[in-house]
């Protein structure tokens, strides 16, 4: 509950340009991930291989294709939660608070456990390891740093502005963002 699945938007309103078979194609592949608060590094996977098996094959039927991505999913799951959310860093906030941001770049994160990070601080890169269906960033909060034992808590987002809402309101679910 609560968790964002965070990507970039190009032209058309689609994530990528080209056929989207590589995961350069992708607008937010390779980007900056940054800390959101000030906090100490609790844990941190940096070496989960990324596959563009489970990229929407051109042409591909939405039955075919949710097929073979659950089929993937499945097989992530049985291998354990390192898996699941691919490389990742959690950092520990004030007040019992954890972030999470997976699905990064293999070889990319540059922090480490016990480190503190500033809000703003590069943690890694974006990328498309674990259960991803393509290249974005997976971001919650919780109340534990356990990434597949904790619940998820609200998040609130400043200097934002949701351009199709018809009035001002907190983030949902398929809101498009823009960042000021």
């Amino acid at each position: 509950e609560f968790a964002l699945d965070l990507m970039q938007l190009g032209a058309g309103g689609r994530s990528y340009k080209g056929d989207g078979q590589a995961l350069t194609d992708y607008y937010a592949y390779g980007a900056e991930v940054r800390a959101v608060a000030a906090g100490t590094v609790v844990s941190v996977v940096d070496d989960v291989a990324e596959t563009t098996a489970t990229l929407r094959r051109p042409d591909e039927a939405a039955d075919a294709y949710l097929q073979r991505v659950m089929a993937a999913q499945n097989d992530n799951l049985v291998r354990g939660g390192k898996y699941v959310a691919g490389n990742l860093v959690v950092l520990r906030h004030a007040d019992g608070e954890y972030s999470m941001y997976a699905h990064l770049k293999p070889g990319s994160v540059v922090v480490r456990p016990g480190a503190s990070v500033a809000a703003g601080e590069v943690l890694g890169r974006l990328g498309h390891s674990g259960n991803s269906t393509e290249p974005h960033l997976h971001f919650q909060l919780c109340d534990a740093p356990e990434v597949m034992a904790c619940a998820g808590l609200p998040v609130r987002f400043v200097d934002v502005a949701l351009p199709y809402a018809d009035f001002p309101r907190e983030l949902q679910s398929g809101d498009i963002v823009i960042a000021r």
